[in-house]
């Protein structure tokens, strides 16, 4: 019995920190600054963290033969004991039509103090460290000037009363036209498709099918205005339920250089508003953005990243 009500504490400790209660809430997590201040879309034109969001969008810039990203998050859990805080770091490499890329992440989820033994005794003072890690590469294939393809793998580890481990597969592809100043893309995959094993036990993680896309239409003079929007499934297993999500945003650009942003997010018990603000300067790029939750017991979420292109 004390077995059993450990695996469940173990769990629920590592779910609290996002509103789903999926595994691995790493998974879960914003891909970049840029893509929360956008509700959360992952099939942008523009931005880095390509093993986050898609590889493919590395086709979809004309200056980018390799990119370096590092973004942090904070997220403030005024109804737990604990705030957490994650660092993302990102390599993309591209030679004529084949990317690579590479990312690691690293959540901190704080110290549970009262931690307990086997026989569900406290143990106050031998408290642990609640963590998780994953590393994930990926490679992206453009097939001709307008669709390119991509898949990614991910290597999972979680530490909390328990330790997880896992690993998913993520696949897709990408559309892009151009006419004129205007630009577009859609894109559509599946992700998350895999396995966590704990205490002997394997059970399979739930995937999310996902379909969004992006416009960018030219204002006035060097000014431009983006709009995104991408919708997913995720089909639940177990005690986990089905839930879609709706993902919508737009981004302001100004100067070239400087850039407005403000999205929205619906479903999956995680509705939000966020915003942003980008600036670039030269070949680097800096992201923040804040998301204001409106689902009761989320905490918000603070994020800010710097992207370098080479």
């Amino acid at each position: 019995m004390n077995k059993y009500l450990l695996i469940i504490i173990g769990c629920l400790i590592s779910c609290h920190a996002m509103a789903q209660g999926r595994p691995f809430p790493i998974v879960d997590l914003p891909s970049s600054a840029n893509s929360l201040a956008m509700g959360g879309t992952t099939t942008l034109r523009e931005g880095g963290c390509y093993p986050y969001t898609q590889p493919c969008n590395i086709f979809m810039t004309n200056d980018t033969a390799m990119r370096a990203d590092y973004q942090f998050g904070y997220i403030d859990n005024a109804e737990h004991v604990n705030n957490y805080t994650w660092h993302t770091l990102t390599m993309a490499w591209r030679h004529e039509k084949q990317a690579l890329c590479v990312g690691m992440r690293y959540l901190d989820m704080g110290k549970l103090e009262q931690n307990v033994d086997k026989d569900m005794n406290q143990m106050p003072d031998n408290g642990k460290c609640m963590r998780s890690f994953s590393f994930d590469l990926g490679y992206a294939l453009l097939l001709n000037s307008s669709l390119s393809v991509y898949a990614t793998v991910a290597l999972m580890s979680e530490r909390t009363l328990l330790t997880t481990n896992g690993c998913a597969l993520n696949t897709g592809a990408a559309f892009s036209t151009h006419w004129h100043s205007m630009a577009s893309s859609v894109a559509l995959g599946i992700r998350n498709v895999g396995f966590y094993s704990y205490q002997n036990t394997t059970k399979m993680l739930t995937p999310l099918v996902y379909v969004g896309g992006n416009i960018s239409l030219p204002t006035w003079g060097d000014q431009k205005l983006t709009i995104a929007a991408e919708g997913g499934y995720y089909r639940g297993n177990g005690r986990i339920k089905n839930s879609g999500t709706l993902s919508i945003g737009t981004a302001y650009c100004v100067w070239r250089y400087l850039s407005l942003q403000m999205g929205a997010h619906w479903g999956d018990e995680d509705n939000y508003v966020a915003y942003g603000l980008n600036a670039r300067f030269g070949k680097m790029t800096i992201e923040t953005s804040m998301k204001t939750p409106i689902t009761a017991n989320v905490g918000k979420m603070y994020m800010a990243g710097v992207g370098l292109n080479f």
